[in-house]
């Protein structure tokens, strides 16, 4: 017997709130990678520093970004959802073009540690909003897609981002105008989009599980709390990624061409999950996860060895299907093991743990490429990666069977 038109499985996905926050989501996420491809290379030049300077002003931000998550929860119920949203992406619009007119080093600091407070609340709320759209007999697939939503923002912001430095000579003072008001715009577009987002709460949501909660549960989620501990490690390889792809292009002689990079590792990871997805629903989330460790570990080595342009974008399949499906597959699992009415929250408590390794990986491969140079570093990041695996099963892993819905 088919459906009935009101049956769960019939229930809508794109509404028009979950659209507006999946677009908000792209360009806040293509803000913030944009920025964190060419900041490191900008100060370096404009204020003649050493790349483990330029690490931890590209790290900063994520500092900022780690405290006002932590402080999300309390800040929503205090202050309002819409509010903080509307007043993060005005600081989206000016932060670009603060970075544009610092005069010293540590204005630049500053001005990044404002912006990543930002980010972290703004983020959250956008997650959560997305997540309180959704039906709950396809909160999985939802899920994914909006996964898909940040991986378009994470992979086209460093893309261009690299393009522009390449050609345009934004890590030289002056040519990071250019770099400062895309940024600004395209902040500005998503202000204009979060003007129409529904952030209210779920109201048909059930409570969950009525057992005492542990007092540190008011800022990150327990269910997710694992996974998004194991997220913060593998987020490590990715950060080095973003924020050292350049130089490693530089020495090679690759040029602006390596932007194309992101390119392919956003359409491989775009193709790949329409199949992962769909075996996610079928036999649980390690079928994708296990697989996926091994296969970044394998393209942080590509990296190193690419001698030749062929060889990078080859490595760059290898870390969509391996970064790309961590990042969707490890979101489902924050989201599907908590109960519904905490499951934006588990989404932020994931991403509080990404942005540890995105907020570390820079300053710790700023390091790495001082000491052992660019190859050097890939190399230490893919081994890293690899001995993740059992780290993940024993954390995680071995705790899931089939589908993971509470």
């Amino acid at each position: 017997m088919s459906a009935s038109p009101l049956s769960p499985a019939r229930e809508g996905l794109w509404s028009r709130g979950f659209v507006t926050a999946c677009l908000a989501n792209i360009m806040m996420f293509f803000n913030v990678h944009f920025l964190l491809s060419t900041v490191a290379g900008y100060t370096v030049a404009r204020f003649a520093v050493g790349d483990s300077v330029g690490g931890a002003v590209a790290s900063v931000f994520i500092l900022g970004t780690l405290i006002s998550r932590l402080l999300a929860g309390p800040l929503i119920e205090r202050l309002g959802a819409r509010p903080l949203l509307l007043v993060g992406f005005a600081a989206f619009v000016a932060a670009p073009l603060l970075y544009w007119a610092s005069g010293s080093v540590w204005m630049l600091l500053g001005v990044r540690a404002v912006h990543g407070l930002a980010f972290g609340v703004s983020s959250s709320v956008i997650a959560a909003a997305a997540v309180n759209r959704l039906p709950a007999s396809r909160l999985s697939e939802g899920t994914s897609h909006y996964s898909s939503s940040t991986l378009i923002g994470v992979a086209s912001g460093p893309m261009i981002g690299l393009a522009l430095a390449g050609t345009a000579g934004a890590g030289v003072g002056g040519g990071f105008g250019p770099v400062a008001v895309i940024a600004s715009a395209v902040s500005l577009a998503g202000l204009v989009t979060a003007w129409f987002m529904d952030v209210r709460p779920r109201q048909d949501a059930p409570s969950g599980s009525a057992a005492p909660r542990p007092g540190w549960a008011r800022f990150v989620e327990p269910g997710a709390a694992p996974t998004a501990a194991v997220g913060a490690l593998y987020s490590l390889g990715y950060a080095g990624i973003v924020s050292f792809l350049a130089t490693l292009a530089a020495e090679r002689g690759f040029g602006a061409v390596a932007s194309l990079f992101f390119a392919v590792y956003a359409g491989t990871v775009l193709v790949s999950r329409v199949f992962t997805g769909r075996l996610m629903d079928r036999r649980g989330a390690n079928v994708v996860m296990l697989p996926a460790f091994v296969l970044f570990a394998a393209g942080l080595a590509a990296i190193a060895a690419a001698e030749h342009l062929w060889m990078l974008m080859a490595a760059a399949v290898l870390v969509g299907l391996g970064y790309g499906q961590l990042l969707s597959a490890g979101q489902v699992i924050c989201v599907t093991r908590v109960p519904r009415d905490k499951a934006g929250m588990g989404a932020s408590t994931y991403f509080l743990g990404i942005d540890i390794g995105m907020g570390l990986g820079p300053l710790l491969a700023g390091a790495f490429v001082q000491w052992w140079g660019a190859t050097g570093m890939f190399w230490i990041l893919a081994g890293f990666t690899l001995a993740l695996l059992p780290v993940y099963w024993l954390i995680q892993g071995r705790h899931l069977h089939g589908q993971e819905h509470p």
